[in-house]
């Protein structure tokens, strides 16, 4: 599904292009654009957030758990040739109000520098907020947001046809796409809506990832922006990825399971020495923002 999008005032109307995905299938058959669709009710919790924080085994038992109750198949996926940590994208994202309040707060690209991607591998966002759909959205929906029922995914109707204008609003927007509230009939649908360029192919844009204009465009970061805050278990897992990189050579998975295990096995006090580093650094940035706004804000356009 695309969307061409009308944002005179604030009603917004999504025209809604259904199209065929086949191009889109890689070997596993499936679309890149899959997102779980349970039917049925979710299956109740059977941890609590903060034990799966504390816990990497209990996490990935859990969501190896939770993907099983669906049938869906689990696999953690690789990028740049290494798996990817799903326990940690799990955290910086839940960390951060979960999946719809990053994007609409436009914190998504702060939780991919988290991970340290190679500048070669240029589809890292991407990527990333792919494999949350797939692999995470609906565990994040019953294990941090306590959920019961899915969001329906009422397929369009026949009677709304190619190019038919669909009510709803936009209630945020990232790169690739927007979060949206669509009304279908007597229903309110809450998402998250991908745009493909209407003189690209969805199999080129996956394929190639954006082009190298729009990477130009995104590399342009102004270096005078201060750098984001990061949170005590941040600082706490910096220090102790550097310590124990050289012991774990390229098992990226199993560190961060040593640094969950070790982060848990804290006491409360040795945790507050990091909580409290979490909380100077927030208000580091927070004075650096208001400073850098000034300035941007007095300087000739």
């Amino acid at each position: 599904m695309t969307a061409a999008t009308s944002e005179e005032g604030s009603s917004k109307q999504l025209h809604v292009h259904s199209q065929n995905h086949e191009s889109d299938e890689g070997q596993n058959g499936k679309s890149p654009f899959t997102v779980p669709s349970p039917t049925n009710p979710y299956p109740p919790p059977t941890a609590l957030y903060d034990d799966l924080v504390r816990d990497a085994t209990l996490f990935f038992h859990k969501l190896q758990s939770f993907h099983h109750s669906f049938g869906t198949k689990f696999k953690v996926p690789t990028i740049g040739g290494k798996p990817l940590d799903l326990y940690r994208l799990f955290l910086e994202v839940t960390s951060r109000g979960g999946l719809e309040k990053v994007i609409a707060d436009r914190k998504w690209k702060e939780v991919v520098m988290v991970f340290n991607f190679r500048d070669t591998i240029t589809s890292a966002s991407f990527m990333l907020r792919k494999y949350y759909l797939s692999l995470l959205y609906d565990f994040e929906q019953v294990y941090y947001f306590r959920k019961q029922v899915p969001l329906s995914l009422t397929p369009v109707s026949p009677v709304q046809q190619l190019g038919s204008v669909v009510p709803g609003t936009i209630d945020g927007k990232f790169d690739g796409g927007y979060v949206v509230t669509v009304n279908m009939g007597s229903e309110q649908l809450k998402g998250v809506l991908y745009h493909v360029p209407i003189n690209v192919s969805q199999s080129s844009y996956t394929e190639r990832g954006p082009s190298s204009q729009n990477r130009k465009r995104s590399r342009l970061r102004d270096p005078s922006q201060p750098k984001s805050n990061r949170s005590g278990y941040n600082f706490f897992f910096a220090e102790n990825y550097a310590r124990l990189k050289p012991s774990f050579h390229g098992q990226e998975r199993e560190i961060s399971k040593t640094i969950g295990s070790l982060w848990s096995n804290l006491t409360d006090a040795e945790r507050q020495v990091y909580q409290e580093k979490g909380l100077r650094d927030k208000e580091r940035y927070r004075e650096e923002m208001l400073k850098y706004k000034s300035i941007n804000a007095a300087s000739p356009q």
